[in-house]
């Protein structure tokens, strides 16, 4: 539900989802679907950026990916059962909806395509198992390098991770408190590691692997 795999011909499944689906607008803030609810439909994302998020003990929230277009997500609803998470849009975004019945009528009367969407659970499943792995065996510092890792690009000579990136936002991805992630950019700026700013986040030299 969470990640786009690199799967063979899968612009023909994007294509047949689009073409039987309705599409519609949503604005900033909505949430597409939600966690617990009945999953009824998916998705597929043509344009925009949304998270997918669950919401913890106590109520933390852990961001598990952002997704893009071209993406598809709600695919579990296949099964039947219930959203395992929550998807939220970012930026203005155009999606399509998918009936269950509009999804199993095309997979049946196309099997290439139940293979293409078997292959992007599969890889989905792997993705999941290594965010999981990551959470459990790294420390939240071992967690936001990963994240500036993941995120960083080259911008004129720079190493920029782009924004805007709240510190909640940040604190939610990498499974901390906001609290948590104030101290170690605080502390990472004074030490002359990174320029922190509304827009973007500089990385201005090598990391240090603990903190």
């Amino acid at each position: 539900m969470f990640e786009e795999s690199s799967v063979g011909n899968s612009d023909d499944l994007r294509a047949e989802f689009a073409r039987l689906g309705e599409t519609r607008t949503w604005e900033p803030g909505a949430a597409v679907v939600t966690e617990g609810e009945v999953a009824d439909c998916m998705y597929l994302i043509h344009e925009g950026e949304l998270r997918a998020f669950v919401v913890g003990e106590g109520g933390r929230v852990v961001e598990l990916n952002t997704l893009h277009p071209g993406e598809l997500f709600g695919e579990l609803m296949l099964s039947g059962e219930v959203r395992t998470a929550t998807v939220q849009v970012i930026t203005r975004a155009r999606l399509t909806r998918v009936t269950r019945e509009q999804a199993e009528r095309a997979l049946a009367q196309r099997p290439e395509l139940a293979f293409q969407l078997i292959q992007r659970l599969v890889q989905r499943v792997r993705t999941l198992t290594r965010t999981v792995g990551r959470l459990a065996s790294v420390d939240v510092y071992g967690r936001l390098v990963g994240l500036f890792d993941a995120l960083a690009v080259d911008d004129r000579g720079l190493r920029v991770v782009p924004g805007p990136l709240s510190q909640q936002r940040i604190a939610e991805r990498v499974g901390a408190s906001k609290a948590m992630v104030n101290r170690l950019l605080t502390d990472l700026a004074k030490g002359g590691y990174i320029e922190v700013s509304r827009e973007r986040i500089v990385l201005l030299r090598k990391l240090p692997p603990k903190w």
